[in-house]
């Protein structure tokens, strides 16, 4: 009987425990990196190695154990010194578990414990955990003449390549292909030869009761059924898995279109946005740029800071910003109009824009952010508000809640710590994600 192990596993893990154990440890990491989002400045996570605490446990493979709870019985261990067949083994107290648990948990607090292990992620690796699962939400392809760009996708299968991309499945179909189609003439013959072997034993019986001389028969017989073993062997002979059917996994770089989208990122730099709420703005629109940057290659950014006048800046001026005056919004509203019509047509153009305040606006400035926001939202994708360092709901964020409700694309939410932004962060760009945040 043949057998097909695949050895391509290490240890003796099976693919399917491996797959659970990379899946448990994911999810742990995941909600450490969540962890350090809340409370950390991302300045201070990317500019080093990450470590991240993992239990032992979720390292080890489950198996059947035998329960000794209800059973006696007596087992000596190599290397004890204390104890003799028979004695009995007094149970520890509480806190101590034999082998220093108690202390290595005692000083967890302060670093790892004994029962957690350290897992150390890269800036790379920190980001790739950080934005898993996000992506910009109403995404759609605007034009045929796209840019193209080149992407790792699969691209059927090869007779040749690596033993760790070979495919299981692919190989024995193709193995079964073969066999069958070797075996079937054979198989014919095998059963012609048979027939012809039956009809001569009928014939030397019939032979023999008549008292004939039967060595002619005899000796075709003879031959045919050394024909039929020989054929019988070829059949065997024909090998389970021959190299001719392994087949690989091919990835191959085929073009994809890219859909150009931009994102108008908006803040208030007035006199009103004190160092906590223009923290809290970075902290998401920095994230935000983070996100775009390693998400999407062709993604177009748009950097515009206000307060009593809007202008559109670079990065390191929209980042270091320290600015002061009144605060109007309208102006902001109107520039991101202008640099659309000039720059970024809506037919051409997946348009978004994040705009982040603490809501101190002039209140004669309030119609007009109405009277531009009704322009602009119908041309976008999506439009997000976020309110940073307010205990109560503004004026400005009660105008864009109510708009909301007629723009499912305006969504809001309000931020108060800086534990607030991040979770903020991932209801907005999760899938299938549309409710306001209030």
């Amino acid at each position: 009987m043949s057998m097909i192990i695949d050895r391509r596993n290490l240890g003796t893990r099976s693919s399917a425990n491996q797959d659970r154990l990379q899946r448990r440890v994911r999810g742990r990491v995941k909600a450490a990196v969540e962890k350090l989002a809340r409370r950390r400045s991302l300045g201070d996570m990317l500019d080093a190695e990450q470590p991240i605490a993992i239990p032992t446990k979720d390292l080890h493979e489950p198996s059947f154990r035998r329960d000794m709870r209800d059973t006696a019985w007596e087992q000596v261990l190599p290397g004890n010194k204390q104890f003799r067949q028979g004695d009995l083994i007094p149970k520890p107290l509480d806190g101590d578990d034999g082998d220093g648990g108690g202390e290595g948990t005692a000083g967890a607090s302060g670093g790892l414990g004994d029962d957690e292990i350290a897992i150390v992620l890269s800036a790379d690796e920190f980001l790739a955990v950080l934005f898993d699962g996000l992506e910009l939400p109403n995404l759609r392809q605007t034009r045929t003449e796209d840019i193209q760009i080149e992407q790792w996708r699969r691209a059927g299968f090869v007779k040749e390549g690596s033993p760790s991309r070979m495919h299981i499945g692919r190989t024995m179909r193709t193995a079964r292909a073969r066999r069958m189609a070797l075996r079937a003439r054979k198989k014919h013959e095998h059963e012609e030869l048979t027939r012809r072997a039956e009809t001569l034993e009928e014939e030397i019986r019939v032979r023999q009761d008549h008292g004939e001389d039967t060595s002619i028969e005899r000796f075709r017989l003879a031959e045919i059924r050394d024909e039929i073993k020989a054929l019988e062997r070829k059949i065997k002979a024909i090998p389970f898995i021959d190299e001719s059917d392994l087949r690989f996994a091919h990835i191959d770089q085929m073009p994809r279109p890219v859909t150009s989208a931009v994102i108008f990122c908006v803040m208030d730099v007035s006199g009103s946005m004190g160092d906590i709420e223009k923290d809290l703005a970075k902290r998401f629109f920095l994230l935000l740029y983070l996100f775009i940057h390693r998400q999407y290659r062709a993604v177009e950014i748009v950097f515009i800071k206000h307060h009593g006048e809007a202008s559109e800046c670079t990065e390191q001026e929209f980042f270091g910003a320290k600015e002061g005056g009144g605060t109007l919004v309208s102006p902001a509203l109107a520039l991101v109009e202008e640099i659309m019509a000039q720059r970024f047509p809506p037919e051409h153009w997946n348009i978004y824009v994040a705009q982040a305040s603490d809501g101190d606006n002039a209140q004669d400035d309030n119609r007009l952010v109405q009277e531009r926001a009704l322009s602009l939202l119908p041309q976008l994708r999506n439009m997000f508000y976020l309110e940073v360092n307010q205990d109560q709901e503004t004026a400005l964020f009660r105008l864009y809640r109510q708009m909301s409700e007629d723009f499912p694309e305006l969504l809001t939410a309000r931020a108060r710590h800086t534990e607030d932004i991040y979770p903020l962060f991932r209801s907005l760009f999760s899938p299938r994600q549309g409710a306001v945040h209030g």
